[in-house]
């Protein structure tokens, strides 16, 4: 069995002369090989490896045939760890029984599966490696593949590198990726090729899907329930990341903010854990990756009031006149490719590689912290009641029952409410799903409600510049859809309050 430990990116075709340069400017031997390679990858009709989170592939390269099954592992950003089998075989067909028989779930007849699988689908690329020795010993394979998966009549693009430590410290293929990041544009990449040909087998696209509460559990010790969360805040954001640049869909940009607020919010809880400077720094880094998506609620409101040709106000006077307004402040914003640059860029990929070392490294257990025995063992459950407490006193100093908030007061409480919000997204998990539902429900509706109230902020901004002349009608119109919106959120402050709490 090998354990391997890589970094995958997703790269541009032009690639290969940063690659010789990169590998020549190493202190290092190099061995270099190209080859072509063909790769076959199986699976029973209802999926069961997938299910167990498993691969198995053949690989034909020349006359060398071998199956490679890979089991459960982790993935962190871009880092890949998975342990993996691999078994010289004469013919391109599985001999599951080659495999050692602990590998495979309790109760598996490893017979019966092997009369289940069938080809899946296959990837086709030529691999160009060059396997780089230190002299401390140390050697990384780092390999280009340039090609296609298919499945029937589909086919997707493969450009990758990947930068697999073979011996020697991790830290290593790190600095490799950054000094490749200076030099072409590229991000990390967390979909095997195997889990892209499975979505292509099947037909699908990856769709964007809100932020779920982190999976932690009353046995979990505050440095579990943060690691948990600042993986589970990552790994929506680099989700959101391919969904955008597949589809172009703004809300997958709104969904990466969510993401990095969530990151924000976890370093915030557990900040007694870490010396402030190494998280400042941190933190510092995800803020400014905040700034640069700040145009998306602007994006997102013009888009929805240029839907169906201005549909939500098709009845002012100057409709055509906003609808042109609207279109050339969308075309003022940054457009698509203004984004996928952003997410190839070497700042961006530093940050992700930062929270990534992060996370692996942990580097908050070499500090002789006398807090890190408490932030070791003691449960996220003793602290959880805290937190949420915490933020919920803030709710009501700032939203009480007895005042009557107008459309200013809501919007000055957004940020407040987004960030209370969050810390049940961190811990809400360990508490009564239904209760947490129902508590959470109207505050919901509150947080829609005044994304709504500044839906129509596009066309108000117009009237303050003076870009319209408005006789008055314009503005009445606002003010009802404002005073029907607060009304609603209103009645739903007053119903969230009087609820208990679900931690209590």
């Amino acid at each position: 069995m090998e354990n391997e430990i890589e970094i995958k990116l997703f790269v541009s075709a032009d690639i290969e002369k940063t690659l010789d340069s990169l590998s020549k400017n190493q202190d290092v031997k190099l061995v270099s090989q190209s080859f072509n390679l063909e790769n076959i990858y199986f699976d029973t009709q209802d999926k069961k490896l997938r299910f167990w989170d498993m691969g198995l592939r053949i690989r034909v390269n020349d006359q060398h045939i071998e199956q490679t099954i890979k089991t459960a592992g982790q993935v962190i950003g871009g880092l890949h760890q998975r342990p993996e089998y691999n078994v010289d075989i004469e013919t391109p067909e599985p001999q599951l029984a080659l495999f050692p028989q602990q590998i495979w779930p309790e109760g598996t007849d490893v017979s019966v599966l092997q009369k289940q699988i069938n080809p899946l689908f296959n990837t086709n690329f030529s691999r160009r490696g060059v396997m780089m020795i230190y002299p401390d010993g140390a050697v990384v394979e780092m390999v280009y593949d340039q090609g296609f998966i298919g499945a029937g009549d589909h086919k997707v693009e493969i450009c990758e590198v990947e930068l697999e430590l073979v011996k020697g410290k991790p830290e290593l293929i790190f600095e490799l990726a950054g000094q490749l990041a200076k030099q072409s544009p590229l991000r990390f990449g967390t979909k095997s090729k195997a889990a892209r040909g499975y979505q292509l087998a099947k037909q699908t696209k990856d769709q964007v899907k809100s932020l779920t509460v982190v999976d932690i559990c009353t046995k979990d010790s505050l440095e579990t329930a943060y690691i948990k969360t600042v993986s589970h805040g990552l790994a929506h954001w680099q989700y959101h990341i391919e969904v955008f640049i597949d589809q172009q869909d703004f809300y997958a940009l709104k969904e990466i903010r969510d993401a990095l607020q969530l990151i924000i919010k976890a370093n915030e809880l557990y900040q007694d854990y870490f010396h402030d400077n190494e998280l400042k720094a941190l933190t510092k880094s995800i803020f400014w990756l905040m700034e640069q998506l700040a145009f998306i609620d602007d994006a997102l409101r013009i888009e929805k009031l240029l839907g169906n040709k201005g549909q939500a106000f098709k009845k002012l006077e100057h409709h055509k006149k906003i609808l042109a307004m609207l279109s050339e402040q969308r075309d003022n914003l940054p457009q698509e490719s203004d984004i996928v640059a952003l997410f190839n860029s070497e700042r961006h990929t530093a940050l992700v590689s930062q929270l990534m070392q992060w996370l692996y490294f942990k580097p908050w257990q070499q500090q002789p912290l006398p807090t890190l025995e408490k932030f070791q063992q003691q449960s996220v459950k003793s602290q959880a009641k805290q937190f949420l407490a915490q933020d919920w006193e803030l709710v009501h100093k700032t939203l009480p029952y007895e005042s009557t908030l107008t459309y200013q007061d809501y919007l000055a409480q957004r940020l407040n409410l987004q960030h209370n919000m969050q810390v049940g997204v961190c811990v809400g998990n360990l508490f009564d799903s239904e209760s947490q539902q129902r508590f959470r429900a109207p505050w919901s509706d509150i947080a829609v409600g005044i994304d709504q109230l500044l839906q129509f902020e596009p066309i108000k901004q117009l009237l303050r510049a003076e870009c319209l002349d408005d006789d008055g009608a314009i503005k009445s119109w606002l003010e009802r859809k404002e005073s029907s919106l607060i009304h609603a959120m209103e009645q739903s402050r007053k119903s969230a309050l009087k609820l208990t709490p679900y931690w209590l």
